[in-house]
């Protein structure tokens, strides 16, 4: 594939950086969202270095914020006539419970409602054949949605925060496929690995950034390897016609039980709507 319009957010570090490039050198014009313009001008020079291949341009907003995010959708309409591929790929944990600034747990409000808010905004820009892309992670299986969490400290945990946004990404994957079976739009999610990437270190006590550092250490891919599960479902004809599976190393895997409950899709996508106004 070459020639598409891509946007990824979360493209100026990891894997998002590491997608861009790649997809960059396939052809494509390829836009990123980073929440700092400084990252955001050194990612677009890196992507650059190998050559006018495709075209690099990116987008600033703070993914945290719902108003940032309108801001953003209103910029990206003001720029790009039509979008071929979506990768929602910005992501997060917080060692603490606090909220956003629209009074919602960080990690669900980056983590989810950032990929529901923001995708929904852009539906008008995506055509038969398009495809969306959501990140999502293994340690989607022992997540459990806890309504309440998402306003209210309860005992708050980071894994049991992270899963359960993770959980979320992939019940959002499904109902979303089934809102859009009509319109030839398809809508996947991936497992990337552990990857060696800084979002264990990001917002953590040093105890806590500590460990991740070691853990990648031990046991992990290179971005350039876990990158290739984003291509595939970016370009591959293979998958142009998939939608609503969960993919890991390129293959469909069967996701968590839990994540199939479809009335639980529901209530989610509900109140994904409410928090999102």
């Amino acid at each position: 594939m070459s020639g598409k319009t891509i946007l990824i957010t979360g493209g100026s570090s990891g894997l998002g950086f590491e997608a861009c490039r790649q997809l960059y050198t396939s052809g494509n014009t390829v836009y990123f969202v980073g929440r700092d313009e400084k990252r955001c001008t050194e990612a677009k020079t890196q992507i650059e270095k190998a050559g006018q291949v495709g075209s690099a341009e990116f987008f600033v907003a703070e993914l945290l914020s719902q108003k940032q995010i309108r801001k953003l959708s209103d910029e990206i309409h003001s720029r790009i006539p039509k979008i071929d591929v979506l990768i929602n790929n910005a992501g997060g944990v917080f060692s603490r419970f606090e909220l956003s600034e629209d009074g919602i747990e960080r990690t669900f409000a980056l983590n989810h409602l950032s990929y529901f808010l923001l995708t929904n905004l852009l539906l008008d820009l995506l055509s038969p054949g398009s495809r969306i892309i959501n990140v999502s992670s293994h340690s989607h299986y022992p997540g459990k949605i806890d309504f309440e969490s998402f306003r209210e400290n309860k005992s708050y945990n980071i894994l049991k925060a992270y899963n359960q946004s993770k959980l979320a990404n992939v019940l959002f994957t499904y109902e979303l496929a089934r809102r859009l079976s009509e319109k030839n739009i398809t809508v996947n999610a991936l497992h990337p690995g552990r990857v060696r990437t800084h979002i264990g270190n990001k917002n953590q006590p040093w105890y806590l950034s500590l460990g991740w550092s070691l853990l990648v250490a031990m046991s992990s891919i290179s971005p350039r390897e876990s990158i290739r599960t984003f291509m595939y479902l970016a370009e591959s004809d293979e998958v142009k016609d998939i939608t609503g599976k969960y993919f890991a190393f390129s293959k469909v895997k069967k996701s968590s039980l839990l994540s199939y409950d479809e009335a639980l899709a529901k209530k989610l996508w509900e109140f994904s709507a409410e928090m999102t106004r």
